[in-house]
């Protein structure tokens, strides 16, 4: 819970001590055996529950000291001793009621801060599908559940039989990097893997932890393993370690239990996803290749131009979520031509008034054929506007400028290098990276935008032939075909 802030202490502070005179005062007027005196619990439980143990006890003291110099019910045969032992009856009291109270509010606090810490975590996990996103977030909360120096969590690789890393908080990358952990050669990952909880109190002395000695460098002394492990099988295991020896109590295991669960549902989740989004990928792969090899010059020329987009895209600071659907846009950007290849781009009508009426057309068939598809709907644009030119003498709409889709902008620049590395016809000669860069650089503010040309030139520089000059000017082959994976 959040520590209250300086006003909230100064009123409640004034609270108490108006509530302690205002009992005191009716105490000292019915006496110390009258009902009065126990209105002295509340501020008590209420002080154990705003300042914890030493407020509650610091009420408590107060209030058995006021009824100390208070008279019982007049009694002229009363013991001489008989006050001082009727005080001290009741600052016993008051401070067991003080302990009970504390011990009671302390429970609250931490029942309710593990109560929002466990739904923090259920609505961050369940947030995001990206598998990478949901094990970051993961790591992140278990040490902050367990308030440990650092998390991890290993899956399993069925192949290798390893846990592998695959997400981590804490510790530097030299630790997670000591070496591999094989479950057949960890015992303590064996029985964890059977679906127990394990702990190790000191993992420098402890034969079941496999890099005692990376630990000790690492100045990590307690661990708790617990299982990923959803209805069907163990996915892996979640890691809490601790700086200081400690025993991790029951509810400390049960809580990172729980959270294990959630997550394990969660890894699921993004799993299955991930899964349908790179068939979904894979099956607009085969389209476009079906499409494209009608002819040998744009045989995977979508494919290139994704693999140069994706490249761009990073440069530029585009988010995971935004390059995928980039990568949607720049592998079905020429879609619109699967009725056009067969007619005129594969003959020499091509070039023909009519031909070139037919060829812009593609980016509005392009646009018509995927519309129905929401999932795609983001993506329209670049499949529209591609062939758009910054001083808008581009087609089908004539935009210009900013109002060319940002995406699309990207996609025309990649789209037209690649045309220049490998032309449609015969007659045209394949120019080199360096020269199609050139190419592209000089149509920088009337065909293309000259931000994005800055950047993709930065790229070309850097990924395909940078300090290598004109090393690759006599290279004619196409670039290789892209390998789109998941980040």
């Amino acid at each position: 819970m959040k520590n209250p802030k300086p006003a909230a202490i100064i009123a409640s502070l004034i609270g108490l001590a108006l509530a302690l005179s205002g009992i005191t005062i009716v105490v000292r007027l019915t006496g110390t055996n009258g009902i009065a005196v126990h209105f002295y619990y509340l501020p008590i439980i209420y002080a154990a529950v705003v300042f914890g143990d030493y407020g509650a006890i610091l009420v408590a003291m107060i209030a058995a000291l006021a009824c100390s110099s208070m008279p019982a019910v007049v009694r002229i045969d009363e013991p001489e001793l008989q006050p001082l032992r009727d005080a001290l009856l009741r600052a016993g009291m008051f401070f067991v009621i003080a302990i009970a109270a504390s011990r009671a509010a302390y429970e609250l606090r931490r029942r309710a801060t593990e109560a929002h810490t466990l739904y923090d975590v259920a609505r961050s996990v369940t947030s995001t599908l990206r598998l990478r996103q949901v094990l970051d977030l993961i790591t992140q909360h278990a040490a902050a559940v367990m308030n440990a120096k650092a998390s991890s969590i290993r899956l399993l690789n069925e192949q290798t039989n390893e846990l592998e890393l695959v997400a981590a908080t804490g510790l530097s990358e030299q630790y997670w990097e000591k070496g591999p952990v094989s479950v057949s050669t960890s015992t303590l990952d064996q029985q964890v893997m059977n679906g127990k909880s394990e702990q190790i109190y000191d993992v420098r002395s402890d034969s079941r932890f496999q890099y005692p000695e990376a630990a000790r460098q690492a100045g990590l002394t307690s661990v708790l393993t617990v299982p990923l492990k959803t209805k069907e099988k163990v996915l892996g295991v979640v890691r809490v370690y601790s700086r200081v020896k400690h025993r991790f109590s029951r509810r400390e295991v049960a809580l990172l239990t729980a959270f294990a669960h959630q997550a394990s549902v969660a890894i699921e989740n993004a799993r299955l996803y991930e899964d349908i989004r790179r068939n979904y990928y894979q099956t607009v792969r085969a389209l476009t290749r079906a499409i494209e090899a009608k002819d040998s010059a744009t045989y995977t020329h979508s494919e290139r131009v994704t693999q140069l987009a994706d490249e761009l895209a990073q440069e530029v600071g585009m988010t995971e979520d935004q390059r995928e659907l980039l990568r949607f846009g720049s592998i079905l950007h020429d879609v619109g031509k699967i009725g056009l290849e067969a007619q005129y781009e594969a003959t020499p009508e091509f070039d023909s008034e009519e031909g070139q009426a037919f060829y812009r057309m593609h980016p509005l068939i392009g646009r018509t054929i995927l519309a129905p598809i929401t999932f795609l709907e983001p993506i329209l644009s670049v499949v529209l506007c591609h062939h758009e030119h910054w001083d808008g003498n581009g087609f089908p709409e004539g935009l210009s400028g900013d109002d060319i889709p940002y995406q699309a902008r990207l996609v025309s620049i990649c789209d037209a290098y690649d045309r220049l590395r490998n032309p449609r016809t015969p007659d045209q000669s394949p120019l080199s990276p360096k020269e199609a860069v050139e190419q592209i650089v000089d149509e920088a503010g009337s065909t293309f935008d000259p931000t994005l040309v800055a950047a993709f030139r930065r790229v070309m520089k850097a990924n395909h032939y940078g300090p290598r000059g004109d090393a690759d000017s006599e290279h004619q082959e196409p670039l290789p075909e892209p390998i789109i994976e998941d980040d």
